[in-house]
């Protein structure tokens, strides 16, 4: 009889676990029903009650734009994640409802992924930290949710683990993407660190001894083991570290910046109101369990079998729902390989089975060439079809037991265990060049791209991930470098090649404070009448240390950091300044001609300054002429468009730089009205009477002056090319044949000379 009851009271607890199981899936399907994926007013809150004050630059914006677009990411439980019927829910979803109602605009979601597209969303929903987030992409000052990371041990009657304190030279989990793990070894310097992918990975070393504790997120956790009643764990106490979450807007929308902060302040950090709906407490699940239980014993015969399939459907269908989980945290939605979070964890693996097997492992980077023409030109449909082509064709180049991850944008990695023989990596390189030098059909038209390949030795060349990776990636634009589609090992020279401009980098950064920077001009002479009324202005570096630093070396640094503008800025208002100088002496006439790099149109307000500042100090316009490459016109944006006609608007002149080693198009020309096209010094260096540059020469000059433009030919050295030129009726010369370029007092000097001859 005892056993009797004793099994009764088993069977009896376990269905009771159950359907509290039971009840809680069907709270979470009610809560479901509270948004839409497009999250809209409810009317039931308005501004005016919680005290938003907007500012008319906010209202204004926000009536032009009612929808905003929103990435939420599809795992991240109970802060956000996607159900099966493919709704988002979650934390932050009822914030975003609240913000819909006090600002009475909409959210549309879009499911968030690391290579998300910033054009594609507004903001983020939900950022972890501030640190290594999107760079377009601010955070908001203050976040909406925090919570303190809490500690989770096995259940034992003997309890030894209260606080961080007791951890010592314990093995604790942490999830390896993230701040917590720096700040626990920078003051808990004893404790040793376990890193783990997901809370999954982490409870069943927990359950199996492999760690002693895990610390983790106190509201994500707490709602993670009530959810899989996981009865084995138990929360032991508190770390002084939190957990914030952030919302994030991008950069150039400061009015949803300031709008969202307003309304979160309103609607109030960790507002008790939402947390109530998601929050797991004891007591509210000993209550759930004491009305099951009080019925349970009614119905048991009746259920019992129903509660058994009900147990292996649910059991089935949280497998799934974890597998599914861990496969979108660990692989790529498009090309469906590892991610760079999978592929951390396979190389380290990789290193380990190295080291015992004491064969090399390789680590090859690649990154698309003219990927990025293909997708701004026909679009990211066919940006992500070729994608997953070229992912298929990689894969088919390499042993099914070596690891090929997407590592981001259009670059892949692949992990290469056990090397025999350079030989055999070597035919792996070229085997994946030529495959994807193959055309790529897509929607009926044919694209064609190519490969450059860096490739790092473990342990020859680097004795952790990171090294691997950097080293590989430095061997890549080496790749880049010598011409693209090749292969390139990683040698120490590319190391000291990669510190040099780093250190150059970091110069750069310091020049413009120490005025290091100086402007060189360069003669344009009238081939017609020897007359010289315009020159170029060339910024040149000098470096402290190195001398004059080419601007070949400092100018693609300057673009990669950003800091094009303020140097494309200084030599505007340099070149402004010493104008009136040159025009006091040789006419008000002269024209100075000034590169602008094709990133400055990323920040069209600083070119449009540019015009503003020529209308103050009294200058003529046409007293400046601006060269850009011919790329910029091919598929202009309405930016490009409306900055050139604001500057054209002032006539401020246009000229075409290196004309005849792009694309050389003829329509943008006549589009754009420009002024001068100036003939490459490709051409011009080999310039002789009936050889191909001059009918190339000869053609670009006819073709020009029939449509009105001005022809500048550059880099002329010799008295032949100069009468070649004037033969051809080119309209002005510049080259060494007249001048190199010099800086301000010694061209003012050349041209007195000049003017006396």
């Amino acid at each position: 009889m005892h056993h009797f009851k004793l099994s009764l009271w088993f069977y009896t607890r376990q269905l009771s676990l159950r359907l509290g199981m039971l009840v809680s899936l069907l709270f979470l399907s009610s809560l479901a029903l509270a948004t839409d994926e497009i999250i809209q007013p409810d009317g039931n809150i308005s501004a005016q009650n919680l005290n938003i004050r907007l500012t008319p630059k906010e209202k204004l914006w926000l009536a032009q734009n009612q929808t905003i677009r929103v990435a939420v990411k599809k795992g991240w439980m109970p802060i956000e994640f996607m159900l099966e019927n493919n709704q988002h829910r979650g934390l932050s979803i009822d914030y975003l409802s609240k913000i819909s109602s006090l600002l009475n605009i909409k959210f549309s979601v879009i499911n968030y992924s690391e290579d998300l597209d910033s054009t594609q969303v507004d903001m983020i929903s939900a950022m972890g930290s501030i640190l290594g987030e999107k760079n377009s992409f601010r955070p908001l000052n203050q976040p909406y949710l925090m919570f303190p990371h809490a500690i989770y041990t096995k259940k034992s009657k003997n309890k030894k683990f209260h606080s961080l304190e007791d951890l010592k030279s314990s093995r604790i989990a942490i999830f390896k993407n993230g701040p917590l793990g720096h700040k626990i070894l920078e003051n808990y310097p004893k404790i040793k660190l376990v890193y783990v992918d997901i809370a999954d990975e982490a409870f069943d070393k927990l359950k199996s001894g492999a760690i002693d504790a895990y610390i983790g997120n106190e509201m994500v956790l707490d709602y993670h083991i009530s959810v899989h009643h996981l009865v084995f764990v138990e929360k032991a106490g508190l770390t002084p570290f939190s957990s914030s979450v952030f919302m994030a807007v991008q950069n150039d929308k400061p009015e949803l910046a300031s709008a969202l902060e307003k309304s979160i302040l309103a609607i109030g950090q960790n507002n008790n109101e939402l947390l109530d709906n998601w929050r797991v407490t004891e007591d509210h699940y000993n209550q759930i369990l004491s009305v099951i239980l009080a019925g349970v014993f009614l119905i048991f015969l009746f259920v019992s079998t129903r509660f058994y399939r009900f147990h292996k459907n649910s059991k089935k269908q949280n497998s799934e729902s974890q597998q599914k989980i861990w496969y979108q945290a660990n692989y790529d939605h498009l090309t469906k390989l590892p991610n760079r979070h999978l592929l951390q964890n396979r190389l380290e693996q990789a290193m380990e089975r190295a080291d015992r097997s004491k064969l090399p492992l390789a680590v090859l980077f690649i990154d698309l060439d003219n990927f990025k023409q293909v997708n701004d030109t026909s679009g990211h449909s066919v940006g992500d079809k070729l994608l997953a082509d070229a992912a298929n064709r990689i894969c088919r180049c390499v042993r099914s037991e070596d690891t090929t991850a997407r590592f981001g944008g259009d670059e892949f990695m692949i992990v290469m265990s056990d090397i025999n023989d350079m030989r055999s990596l070597e035919k792996v390189c070229k085997k994946i060049l030529i495959e994807l030098k193959k055309p790529f059909d897509i929607d009926s038209d044919k694209f064609f791209i190519s490969a450059s390949i860096g490739v790092s030795i473990y342990p020859n060349n680097g004795l952790n991930p990171e090294e691997l990776i950097s080293y590989a990636d430095q061997a890549m634009y080496e790749s880049k470098k010598l011409g693209r589609n090749q292969y390139q090992f990683f040698t120490a020279s590319i190391q000291t090649d990669s510190l040099k401009k780093l250190s150059l980098s970091n110069d750069l950064r310091d020049a413009l404070i120490k005025n290091e920077f100086v402007i060189f001009y360069q003669p344009i002479v009238n081939l017609e009448n020897s007359n010289i009324l315009k020159a170029e202005a060339l910024i040149r570096w000098n470096h402290p240390t190195n001398g004059m630093v080419n601007p070949m070396d400092f100018i693609p640094l300057a673009e990669e950091s950003g800091l094009i503008h303020e140097l494309g800025d200084w030599v505007f208002h340099q070149a402004l300044k010493d104008l009136p100088v040159i025009q006091a002496q040789f006419g008000a006439e002269f024209q100075v001609s000034i590169n602008v790099s094709p990133y400055q149109f990323q920040k069209p307000d600083n070119l449009l300054k540019w015009a503003e500042a020529i209308k103050k100090v009294n200058i003529s316009g046409n007293c400046f002429s601006l060269e850009i490459t011919e790329g910029i016109l091919l598929e202009p944006s309405s930016a490009v468009i409306n900055t050139i006609a604001a500057l054209r608007s002032v006539n401020i002149a246009f000229s075409i730089d290196d004309f005849g080693t792009g694309y050389s198009a003829l329509a943008y020309l006549k589009k754009f009205n420009i002024d001068y096209v100036k003939i490459d010094k490709s051409f011009v260096q080999n310039l002789q009477p009936n050889n191909y540059d001059a009918v190339l020469c000869e053609a670009i000059i006819n073709m020009a002056r029939k449509l009105g433009i001005k022809v500048i030919a550059e880099g002329i050295e010799t008295n032949i090319q100069q009468e070649l030129l004037k033969r051809f009726s080119c309209d002005y010369g510049q080259g060494y044949l007249f001048a190199k370029p010099q800086p301000l007092d010694m061209f003012l000097a050349f041209l007195a000379s000049n003017k006396n001859h």
